[in-house]
């Protein structure tokens, strides 16, 4: 699968983990109990898995710029 990259920062990523997660639990615990859904086990699977990658860029982000900060400061 073919893989991008793009420039977002700390706050634009925050706010888009934010909205996938929350998107995520609605698929899982929420939509089940629709009449009518259907269940895409690969979807969400795929899904779990976006939401996974965004959250550990966010973590090394904000890692990242805690580190830049504590230097400035010395």
């Amino acid at each position: 699968m073919k893989k991008i990259s793009v420039a977002l920062t700390v706050d634009e990523l925050q706010a888009l983990v934010t909205l996938a997660e929350n998107q995520l639990f609605r698929v899982k615990h929420i939509d089940p109990k629709m009449p009518g859904y259907i269940v895409h086990p690969e979807q969400l699977e795929v899904s779990n898995s976006a939401v996974q990658v965004i959250a550990e860029a966010l973590k090394t982000a904000k890692q990242a710029k805690t580190r830049a900060a504590s230097e400035v400061h010395r």
